[in-house]
């Protein structure tokens, strides 16, 4: 194992990703300024807290790790259950702590483009937002668009942008505290949507997990197997990997709604 591990070392070390680096960068700068001195230029603005830092820190870090280091480069030449590192990473861990970092005076400013609170309104639907993260989401591991995403680079980055605005839309209804669009406020309900939420990700996990033969050609006719992983092998990896993200995040979204669950309505 430890001779494997070497081996992905070597490969994928010299392959960081300095544009993702680049943009990451610029993204959390310009957040530092709108909630720090470029607070000024914006009405009604508030000093962002301590968590929000906190969380768009962590939201960040998991930026950079998903498209900034080697794992990229992993994910898009060798390994599938790599890919889906990043593809979860993104969705379940990246979005809700970027959400969960921005002020809601931030929100208010942007809802002030009547324009933008229509759509966006439209968009965070409950049913909306499940019904969008579950075409885009499931959709794009079908093997003839997963295969294009990995041989051309502005479809792959599509890719990314749709998961990322899709991802939002999903979290919205769970985490916004602004009053304009808020969460779902009953927790029975709010657990109900959460479980839907993991629910709506499971089809190409159940699927890949069954197929008995490759799906995906890159990977396939890629003839260095890391860690001695064959193609099916791999893509049944990819698979828990992904049940499993989907498990533990809205597992813990679910959590936190059920710790304040009122079960004396059940007997009342």
């Amino acid at each position: 194992m430890w001779n494997q591990l070497a081996k992905v070392h070597t490969w994928a070390a010299p392959h960081w990703v300095y544009w993702a680096f680049a943009i990451g960068g610029f993204i959390w700068l310009l957040y530092l300024w709108v909630t720090g001195p470029g607070r000024r230029h914006f009405a009604e603005s508030q000093p962002a807290t301590a968590a929000q830092h906190v969380y768009m820190t962590l939201g960040m870090l998991a930026y950079f790790f998903a498209f900034a280091t080697p794992l990229d480069y992993l994910s898009d030449n060798f390994l599938f259950s790599a890919h889906m590192v990043q593809h979860m990473v993104e969705v379940s861990v990246m979005v809700p702590l970027l959400l969960k970092g921005l002020p809601n005076w931030l929100w208010s400013w942007a809802f002030s483009w009547a324009p933008f609170k229509k759509a966006f309104g439209a968009m965070v639907n409950p049913f909306v937002a499940l019904i969008t993260f579950m075409l885009i989401f499931d959709n794009f591991h079908w093997p003839v668009v997963y295969d294009l995403t990995l041989v051309s680079d502005p479809f792959h980055v599509t890719e990314h942008v749709l998961f990322f605005f899709a991802a939002a839309f999903l979290w919205w209804p769970v985490l916004s505290t602004h009053p304009d669009f808020p969460r779902i406020q009953a927790d029975g309900l709010r657990i109900l949507y959460l479980f839907f939420g993991f629910d709506v990700m499971m089809p190409p996990a159940i699927l890949i997990l069954m197929w008995n033969h490759p799906l995906y050609s890159p990977y396939a006719d890629q003839p260095i197997r890391l860690f001695g992983l064959s193609p099916v092998s791999d893509q049944r990896l990819g698979s828990v990997i992904m049940i499993l993200f989907g498990a533990i995040s809205n597992g813990i979204a679910a959590l936190t709604a059920f710790t304040r669950y009122d079960m004396s309505s059940w007997y009342s």
